[in-house]
């Protein structure tokens, strides 16, 4: 096991290396300077950011308690906030992995762990196509990108509907027979619907996020008008990078953030702020994952 484990921190590290680098060369093509950023903005952003997936951790929390597990809150935070690096690897398989590896023991078995992730990021994926969809008719005249997110939506609604899910435990092979009833009994509406709301405000706190990216772009000027556009770059382009699978989403999303950004800014700033965003996120998922590991082996060794 501990051969597993080191051959999965260093495959998330070379995945992160690699964005990091591809990041940073975009960067120098475009010829930017790091010395006129309002770094101050881009603080607000990573925390933002922070919040954003803090609400998302603490969704992903009480889906597990709805499954009749027992898990404490600081450690399904923790695991939450580590697994954020799986999605650099290829494949979206290394955040289920990381996930499950965390959370298991402390009063949660593997099985419902594993189902509680993917009812956890479809949810997710679910309340933001909605609020894309939404977004999209109201701003925008781009039938494809309207098409794109209903269908998102329709899908990941469908995939979180109850009886989907038992199917989806059932095929999974962990949680069987009784206990599958007694697993998949506490996903209730009064559990789903304040995790719609929490995951609302998570959506909306990730287009902040970009708010501020912008704001801090040396010679930019922006508005709080801007925010929906921002909003709508996030919701969609998070959704349509993860159902590509590649890692992190890379290239997917900014082929979707490009279009609809260029509506209200220049092309180069287009550019800077679609790889900008990429870098703040990906700090804010770096530092929130260490914080968590130290805090765990502190924990431990206490």
């Amino acid at each position: 096991m501990g051969i597993v484990r080191i051959f999965i921190a260093v495959l998330v590290a070379v995945a992160i290396g690699y964005t990091i680098w591809n990041a940073a060369g975009q960067l120098k093509q475009q010829e930017f300077q790091f010395s006129r950023i309002g770094y101050l903005w881009w603080v607000a952003a990573i925390i933002s950011y922070i919040g954003a997936m803090s609400l998302s951790g603490v969704f992903w929390h009480r889906v597990l308690i709805a499954m009749d597990q027992q898990p404490k809150l600081k450690n399904s935070l923790s695991a939450f906030f580590v697994s954020q690096l799986g999605k650099y690897v290829p494949g979206k398989a290394m955040v289920v992995v990381l996930r499950t590896d965390r959370i298991r023991g402390d009063q949660v078995t593997i099985g419902p762990a594993i189902v509680s992730v993917f009812i956890e990021t479809l949810t997710w994926l679910f309340t933001g196509s909605i609020i894309a969809s939404v977004l999209l008719f109201i701003l925008f005249d781009n039938r494809f990108l309207q098409v794109t997110a209903v269908a998102m939506m329709i899908a990941a609604g469908i995939l979180t509907a109850p009886p989907v899910i038992r199917w989806f435990a059932h095929r999974m092979g962990h949680v069987k027979g009784k206990k599958t009833g007694k697993v998949m009994m506490g996903l209730t509406t009064k559990v789903m619907a304040p995790g719609w709301g929490l995951l609302t405000i998570g959506w909306c706190l990730s287009g902040v996020s970009l708010w501020l990216i912008l704001k801090g772009l040396p010679d930019v000027s922006v508005i709080p008008g801007d925010y929906w556009l921002c909003l709508t770059c996030v919701t969609l382009s998070t959704a349509v990078g993860f159902a590509s699978l590649l890692p992190g989403g890379l290239g997917v999303r900014e082929l979707v953030m490009i279009p609809l950004l260029s509506t209200r800014f220049d092309p180069a700033v287009v550019v800077v702020a679609v790889v900008a965003i990429r870098i703040v996120w990906l700090i804010s998922e770096l530092l929130t994952a260490l914080i968590a590991h130290a805090a765990t082996k502190a924990s431990d060794a206490g």
